[in-house]
């Protein structure tokens, strides 16, 4: 898994050229999925590069086969906060991790709201949903009060160390 965050000014390479550098990724969060890579290619505006057309996402750069143009359909807003199963607002999503091969989405970073700021962490979830398509906001496991077990397989919520 890589951070979404760590691929942002990668080089994309096509056609054994260099594009130019990652902007952003858009992400369906609905489908754990990423859409698009949205490539800066300088004077030249933006390229588009979509998920099958990624061959490797490498230790510092990303090649591709093809890309296409840019639209502006491509790029769909990333969810900015999570809420838990009673609807309490749980935190603020920070960062999201994808699996370099696949391209989905395994987990997504978030800074709690609501514990102390003693225990006041980023934590990694591995179970969501998202709430509603029109809502940038996506629902954790996790309830307010419960305790978060440090496992992948207990309640889906682990703290990074």
């Amino acid at each position: 898994m890589v951070r979404m965050s760590v691929l942002r000014n990668y080089p994309v390479i096509c056609d054994e050229k260099r594009l130019g550098l990652l902007q952003s990724i858009s992400l369906d969060t609905a489908q754990k999925r990423v859409c698009a890579l949205i490539v800066s290619c300088g004077m030249r505006g933006k390229r588009v590069v979509l998920p099958e057309d990624v061959l490797s996402v490498a230790d510092g750069f990303i090649l591709a086969k093809q890309a296409g143009k840019y639209k502006r359909r491509f790029e769909i807003p990333a969810c900015r906060f999570a809420r838990d199963t009673t609807g309490l607002l749980a935190g603020r999503v920070t960062d999201y991790a994808i699996d370099e091969k696949t391209l989905q989405i395994e987990a997504i970073e978030i800074i709690p709201g609501y514990l102390p700021s003693e225990r006041r962490a980023f934590l990694w979830t591995y179970a969501y949903v998202r709430a509603d398509e029109r809502k940038l906001e996506l629902t954790i496991p996790a309830c307010l009060g419960s305790e978060l077990i440090d496992s992948k397989e207990g309640t889906s919520c682990a703290y990074r160390r």
